[in-house]
């Protein structure tokens, strides 16, 4: 067996994704890498690479609109019980009615290991974990001040954890979260209100991870990283080589295809759609997100005024 065919082998034979901590020894093991768990962290908040969550228990998603691109907010609705149990905690103090807002059915995701792209709150769990990998103060809010939920991504939309359960239980959650004060005076304040239809069942957002859930990084992506972290100088001279008009053409032809247009603007996503048809026509040539995000850019119309 050849040494290519070898390794080949060897990467079938491994897990589709790692734990953070075995991503560290596989790329010392395999690449002769010394990754740390800050590197990992670090990488992914710049959206070089992208973690996925591996979700121990089922999850209830639900679809989050967009607009322009971006999550939709909405308010969480007029009533102080609506509010209470919608609203993340810090939100519902400070009296920042928004959250997400979300469509279609709520379902249970039959995958395990999701993909994020840290549209949502777990943005600030990762700054956090690269805090305390590099032994730095935690963040007191993080780069997003209000949390929103967390989000997952699949097949270029985003998708909010909720979990179902009834109004009772949710009240008596959400008011253990607040101050004693605070959640008295709430409670002498619904009290006010009919309490007969709390045993109902509803479906609420999640404002932090499950306790069973944790982040992991796909074997794929680790690929990624451990190229950027040698720095490709390949890549490099491919870009150079690359004509302004020619990326021009490519981006339109990433920006008029349905099926990839949505990653136009997270060319590590897209990277292994291209990778997957390569595969499927026979190309066995490494392909580099780096090469693919600076055409992407170079051809964008917001490059048009650049010299280049």
């Amino acid at each position: 067996m050849s040494k290519n065919n070898h390794n080949l082998a060897v990467r079938k034979s491994m897990s589709e994704w790692f734990t953070i901590k075995e991503a560290i020894q596989v790329a010392k093991r395999m690449a002769k890498i010394e990754l740390t768990e800050g590197d990992i962290y670090r990488y992914a908040l710049s959206r070089y690479i992208y973690l996925s969550i591996y979700f121990q228990s089922p999850v209830l998603l639900r679809k989050v609109k967009k607009i322009n691109q971006k999550l939709k907010l909405r308010p969480s609705g007029d009533s102080l019980i609506q509010q209470l149990c919608m609203l993340e905690s810090s939100s519902f103090t400070k009296k920042r009615n928004l959250m997400f807002s979300t469509k279609g059915k709520y379902f249970l995701s039959s995958q395990r290991v999701i993909d994020t792209d840290l549209s949502g709150h777990e943005y600030v769990l990762v700054q956090r974990l690269l805090a305390l990998s590099l032994h730095l103060p935690l963040p007191v809010t993080g780069a997003n001040e209000n949390n929103f939920g967390i989000t997952v991504y699949i097949d270029g939309e985003s998708f909010q954890i909720f979990e179902k359960t009834t109004w009772l239980k949710r009240i008596g959650h959400q008011l253990s979260l607040l101050s004693e004060p605070v959640a008295q005076d709430i409670t002498e304040k619904i009290s006010e209100y009919k309490n007969e239809q709390h045993h109902r069942a509803g479906y609420f957002p999640l404002y932090d991870l499950p306790t069973d859930a944790c982040f992991v990084i796909r074997h794929s992506e680790l690929d990624k990283l451990i190229g950027l972290y040698r720095g490709s100088s390949s890549a490099s001279s491919t870009v150079t080589r690359m004509s302004t008009p020619l990326s021009r053409l490519f981006w339109l032809a990433c920006k008029h295809n349905q099926a990839i247009s949505p990653l136009i603007r997270q060319p590590y996503k897209l990277l292994s759609i291209f990778e997957q048809w390569a595969s499927d026509d026979g190309i066995t040539d490494r392909l580099s997100g780096d090469t693919l995000k600076n055409a992407l850019e170079r051809g964008s119309p917001s490059s048009a005024s650049l010299p280049h």
